[in-house]
């Protein structure tokens, strides 16, 4: 539930990376390249699983709705139990007791996880274009899963990177936060979005037909 994608796009002078991963070990460690060339950081909305790192970047861009989470993050956990009880959701049968499927170290400790507070550079809205790497990419305003939560779209490449508006599995609309009226219409937003690829923030890329089979079967069923 927790395994996020980080995309990190290269660009000619600077980078972008898109969402900061869970934190559980410092990206400056791990990808010391990532951050040679003073990289925006763009969060696609502020679940935990996307902002861990985000402390590590000096230049943070995330929509105006959810700033406020990274200056002062709210409560946490990788205790299965209580994670799912801080999200209103129930906990699925069978589920292991910690979110953590290995430790990054035999000395790490899971119940001293926490977010470390970011400043946020740059507060997004609808329509905004981030020009960082030469051409530019849309933010889309896509609430549901999060009242904040963004797509970004390269109009040139058709490329759409969704965060947890869109992925190849069951799409979390009734945890805290989340609006299904609001999924809704952001679903028919996306549908309509021609794309070649879509870069979501779990699971493997997808293609355009993914995305359309996606948003049409929630749809359906909502």
């Amino acid at each position: 539930m927790l395994r996020s994608n980080i995309w990190w796009l290269q660009g000619q002078d600077r980078d972008v990376v898109i969402d900061a991963g869970l934190g559980i070990v410092p990206l400056h460690r791990e990808i010391p390249r990532m951050f040679e060339r003073d990289p925006l950081l763009i969060i696609t909305h502020t679940h935990l699983d996307h902002v861990g790192g985000a402390h590590e970047f000096k230049d943070i861009a995330v929509h105006d709705e959810e700033a406020h989470i990274l200056i002062t993050p709210g409560p946490v956990s990788l205790d299965t139990h209580t994670l799912y009880g801080i999200l209103g959701i129930d906990v699925p049968p069978n589920e292991e007791p910690s979110m953590l499927r290995r430790v990054p170290n035999p000395g790490y400790d899971p119940t001293q996880y926490g977010l470390a507070p970011a400043t946020p550079t740059r507060r997004l809205k609808d329509g905004d274009e981030i020009t960082t790497l030469g051409t530019p990419m849309e933010v889309l305003a896509t609430p549901g899963h999060s009242p904040g939560s963004i797509c970004l779209y390269d109009h040139q490449r058709r490329w759409l990177f969704t965060g947890d508006t869109i992925y190849q599995g069951q799409l979390l609309d009734t945890i805290h936060g989340a609006d299904q009226a609001d999924y809704r219409r952001t679903m028919n937003l996306l549908s309509r979005l021609e794309v070649s690829a879509v870069f979501p923030g779990h699971g493997p890329g997808l293609g355009p037909g993914s995305l359309k089979t996606i948003a049409d079967n929630y749809l359906s069923r909502s």
